[in-house]
């Protein structure tokens, strides 16, 4: 597929290597190969020549090697039309909302930082502290006991002065009581995609969000 194909999709990808080069260097290791092998041929002494197992044996080793490099191509190319495949089928989230693993949330000029925390076992009390940028805490949404699983929050943009904040990132820390200890635990959060970038064979796939930037593909969780 042409990438202007991938673009007209939200898409973008890296530079990867030709495969008309990869196969220009298939070949002339197999020319370097035979001219080695007609050399030693030409120039081997008549009174001892060369044994039939061991001709046989440097041909059976160039071929093993050969094979194996036919292998690699073919699970790069394999690699390469799964991520295809992927991209395809993940274009479809552009534009749509998504709940991520992120540190921090956006506060919308009207409306509420929402986001969640996946919760391992059952807390007797969870906890959502909310910081500035100068990293002064001026939030806390108090959520209270939650079973196992999903447990999501908002929190209203009010600071403790009673004061609504200005639009924009904040920084998000999650605590959780189990038993006699707490544990600050990954909070996710929601925006919006707005576009995907390719990152190329063996490289994760990147998701640019309206509003917090560029994450990992993997840091996804939820599409909402």
């Amino acid at each position: 597929m042409e990438v202007n194909a991938y673009e007209s999709l939200g898409l973008r990808t890296t530079q990867s290597v030709s495969k008309d080069l990869e196969a220009e260097r298939t070949e002339l290791g197999q020319a370097q190969f035979m001219e080695l092998m007609t050399t030693q041929l030409s120039n081997q002494d008549p009174f001892e020549p060369m044994d039939n197992g061991e001709f046989m044996g440097q041909i059976a080793q160039f071929g093993t090697v050969d094979g194996i490099n036919n292998l690699l191509g073919s699970f790069n190319d394999l690699a390469s039309n799964l991520q295809s495949s992927q991209a395809l089928q993940a274009s479809n989230i552009i534009g749509r909302q998504v709940l991520v693993n992120h540190d921090q949330g956006y506060l919308p000029q009207q409306g509420n930082l929402l986001g969640a925390v996946e919760l391992e076992s059952s807390s007797s009390n969870v906890a959502v502290n909310i910081y500035d940028a100068s990293g002064e805490a001026i939030g806390r949404v108090d959520l209270g006991a939650q079973p196992k699983g999903l447990a999501q929050f908002a929190w209203d943009g009010v600071n403790f002065s009673g004061q609504r904040v200005p639009a924009g990132r904040y920084q998000i820390e999650v605590e959780a009581t189990f038993g006699s200890s707490t544990e600050a635990l990954t909070p996710q959060v929601v925006d919006q995609v707005r576009s995907l970038t390719l990152g190329g064979v063996g490289k994760d796939m990147q998701v640019e969000l309206q509003n917090l930037g560029t994450v990992s593909f993997n840091q996804v969780n939820q599409i909402q």
